[in-house]
This record gives C-alpha cells, sequence and structure tokens, in this order.
C-alpha cells in the first residue's frame, strides 16, 4: 500500500510548493519545485510520491492560466470546493481550486482564496479584514464567512522592479530597517501621495550627494510604497480587525505600517495556512 494520500500543490510568489500528505493525514515531505512547472510536468516531478497502481489526487491551488470564467464570482465564501482537470498522465488526479473574480472594480484573486479558507477554518467566526502578501497584496473585506469584496495592489512586484533597476539599484537594496526613515516615509506619502514620485526619485539622489546607505534607502522605499497602498486602502483596514497573512519581510514592514496608523494587525503565516486551506478541499472533495 502506498504511503502517500494526496499531494498539495501550491504556487506561491517565488516557486511552487509540494506538500506530500500521508495516508495517516500527516504531512510526510514539504519542498520547493522548479519555477517552470506546469500542470504537464506534475507526474515527472512527482514521481517518487505516485503509484501506478491507481491515479493520486494531486490538489492545486493558484495554479496558473486559469481561464478566468473558472473563477468564482464574490460575495462568496474563499472556497466551495475544486473542479477536476484532465492530466497527461494517469497516475494523476488534478484538482484546482478556483480563484476569486469581482467585476467592479475589476479584480482577480488567485490562491489567496486557499490561505483565507485556511484561516477561517480556524477562525469560522471572523469578522473584518485579511491582508494577503506575495507578488500582488490583497485586501478582502470578510464577513459571515465569505469574502464580500476585495482589492488588489502591485505594491511588492513593484518593489521588486525598482530595486533590480536604475537609478534605485545599488542605493536601495535590503537590509536592516531603519525604522525611523521607514515610519517618515508612510507618514509622508499617506499625507501627500501626490509626490511619490518625486519622493522615490530623491533616494537616489540621496545615495550619490551623501552616502545614505543602501538600508536606508531600501526602508524609505518600502515605506513609501506601502504608504501609498494604505492611503488608497483605507476603507478596508480603518477601523478594522486586521490579519496579514504572509511570510518573510515584507508582511512585518505591513504590520510596522499599520501600526503608524494606530492599526495592531495580527500577522499569521500563508505557507502555513495554504495547507490549512488545501486539507479543508481535500475534505470537500472526500465529503468528510
Amino acid at each position: 500500500m502506498r504511503s502517500t494520500e494526496w499531494i498539495g500543490l501550491t504556487w506561491g510568489p517565488e516557486y511552487p510548493v509540494v506538500m506530500v500528505i500521508g495516508t495517516n493525514g500527516e504531512l510526510i515531505a514539504r519542498h520547493a519545485a522548479p519555477t517552470d512547472l506546469s500542470p504537464d510536468g506534475l507526474a515527472d516531478f512527482l514521481s517518487p510520491y505516485l503509484s501506478a497502481g491507481g491515479p493520486t489526487p494531486v490538489l492545486c491551488a493558484g495554479l496558473p492560466g486559469m481561464p478566468a470564467d473558472m473563477y468564482r464570482v464574490v460575495p462568496t465564501a474563499p472556497m466551495a470546493g475544486t473542479f477536476q482537470m484532465a492530466a497527461s498522465d494517469p497516475r494523476v488526479a488534478l484538482h484546482v481550486v478556483p480563484g476569486l473574480r469581482q467585476a467592479k472594480p475589476a479584480d482577480l484573486m488567485l490562491g489567496c482564496e486557499t490561505v483565507m479558507a485556511g484561516l477561517l477554518e480556524q477562525e469560522p467566526d471572523f469578522d473584518g479584514v485579511i491582508c494577503t502578501l506575495a507578488s500582488q497584496s490583497h485586501w478582502s473585506h470578510i464577513s459571515a464567512a465569505e469574502v464580500v469584496s476585495f482589492q488588489s495592489y502591485l505594491t511588492p512586484v513593484l518593489a521588486s522592479t525598482l530595486m533590480s533597476k536604475p537609478p534605485l539599484a545599488g542605493c536601495a537594496s535590503q537590509g536592516p530597517l531603519d525604522g525611523a526613515a521607514f515610519n517618515q516615509a508612510v507618514d509622508d506619502v499617506m499625507g501627500r501621495p501626490q509626490t511619490i514620485a518625486a519622493t522615490l526619485a530623491q533616494i537616489s539622489a540621496d545615495a550619490a550627494l551623501s552616502g545614505v546607505a543602501e538600508s536606508i534607502g531600501w526602508s524609505r522605499l518600502m515605506g513609501s510604497l506601502i504608504g501609498l497602498e494604505l492611503s488608497g486602502a483605507r476603507p478596508y483596514w480603518l477601523g478594522q480587525n486586521v490579519v496579514i497573512l504572509g511570510d518573510g519581510v515584507v508582511p512585518e514592514l505591513y504590520k510596522t505600517a499599520l501600526a503608524t496608523q494606530a492599526v495592531q494587525a495580527r500577522l499569521m503565516s500563508r505557507d502555513e495556512l495554504s495547507l490549512a486551506g488545501l486539507r479543508l478541499a481535500w475534505a470537500k472533495l472526500n465529503n468528510t
């Protein structure tokens, strides 16, 4: 008898993550997958966990290339189950969690629905706002266990792009956060969001003229961009119970920025809640 019961697969901001669940329900393996992994290449990569005796269920969240009409319309529960896609290898039974879509303002969310479902499975009475962070950020209003509306921002990918190209390349590199510079940048741009382009230009000028450290430039860059996002997302977080779902440095920065606005947000691991969400999808698939 094979030891693998099912496999979870999430496409994250950097690379896909594979989670292998044993017949006892325990996580027996978790590791990164190649960034160019495609549905057609799943079987080759997952072959150590597959069986020739029958298809192994593979539950996917954030599957790239999903047609827009397969996204579920809000308001709705983050997850209602999965749909099955044809797999090129008979050893794989591919089940996909659909993303969410919104008509006005036009918006799409893919992968975050599974994370939020994991949170609501743990906290079914949660009412407030969830900010999920990956290559984008998504602010979702949650009420009565449904996503009422959401708003997406490109802040994380904008920061990465700006740091990799002139004039900010080499003068705004990630390092120890300078709290004073970060908080000041948040306050400045929230007070005058129209100055964001000029504020960013000053970072490279200060580095050239005054030798300002790259970590300070990074702190100012991130404070400015996150502050600009908070300015636009104010209807979501103002006076709300806010939870930030993410891993790494950036979610901590969002929490710090919200604290400057007297919002004490909770921070929870996106990776752990992704697995919780996929466990819920597995339970729904098996009607348990």
